[in-house]
């Protein structure tokens, strides 16, 4: 079985108290750290700092005519 959990903050400690609890074996955990505000605003960031290098939409001549109506 696979479950998406959403623990809010002040729950934390005792959500990993409790996966702690299991034996090993039994459960696999990822844990998702960032949320998509957090992901917008990091590549936001990167695109302005220059890490990125973005094309503008009105060079992109083949999405543009795909996807804007004029």
């Amino acid at each position: 079985m696979t479950a998406v959990v959403q623990v809010s903050e002040q729950y934390v400690q005792p959500f990993q108290e409790l996966i702690e609890s299991f034996p090993k074996q039994a459960l696999k955990l990822t844990v998702i750290k960032n949320d998509l505000n957090e992901e917008i605003t990091k590549r936001i960031a990167e695109i302005k700092s220059g890490q990125i290098i973005t094309k503008p939409l009105k060079e992109s001549t083949q999405l543009r005519d795909k996807y804007v109506q004029h």
